[in-house]
């Protein structure tokens, strides 16, 4: 701490206006102990003024770190919010899977029933088939056995009107000639007869 010097008051006191002579102190004492408590009171300064400082940093440190875990708390409560609404929705979806699956499973059933079904049909269809031929060759094989028969039995009703014409025309007229003949006899007649006429 350097001189100090009352202007004001005393103006006067500890001036000089000669030249100093310098060093003018031969004998020096020191206070060993004054200057060991000098010295740690400025250590208890110095660290004490380190301690304010390190307790500023810490309560800034824990303040970040307090504004940091609010940050993350806050995220993790979204990420909650997120992932509870995910397995909501992941949840639906199971649910509608589980749905279309069994939708699914009926259709193949009924598509598996609709087969066999059709299966059946075409069976029946072919059996079915297989009797219309059987009807259509027994149909035709009649119309032949018909066909056969009628004209047999038209040959036999034209041989017998022929054989029974002949008989009532021998017994009608007394002559021995075919009907045929005699018919062909009578269209002549007739013939003739028109031509006279005319």
């Amino acid at each position: 701490m350097g001189l100090y010097i009352n202007k004001k008051n005393h103006p006067d006191v500890y001036k000089n206006r000669q030249k100093l002579q310098e060093p003018n102190q031969l004998v020096s004492r020191q206070d060993f102990l004054a200057e060991l408590l000098s010295d740690q009171q400025k250590a208890n300064e110095a660290l004490k003024q380190a301690l304010a400082e390190l307790g500023m940093r810490y309560s800034q440190q824990e303040e970040s770190k307090v504004n940091q875990w609010n940050q993350i708390d806050s995220q993790l409560k979204d990420l909650s919010n997120r992932l509870e609404k995910n397995e909501e929705a992941n949840q639906h979806l199971a649910m509608q899977m589980n749905e279309q699956l069994e939708l699914q499973k009926s259709a193949a059933e009924k598509m598996e029933k609709q087969e066999d079904l059709q299966g059946s049909v075409l069976k029946r269809l072919d059996n079915q088939d297989a009797i219309l031929d059987k009807l259509a060759r027994q149909v035709n094989h009649i119309r032949s056995i018909l066909f056969e028969r009628t004209n047999y039995l038209a040959t036999k009703i034209e041989d017998g009107y022929k054989v029974t014409s002949s008989y009532v025309y021998k017994l009608m007229t007394g002559s021995e000639q075919p009907l045929t003949f005699f018919l062909m006899n009578h269209k002549k007649e007739e013939s003739q007869k028109k031509a006279d006429s005319l």
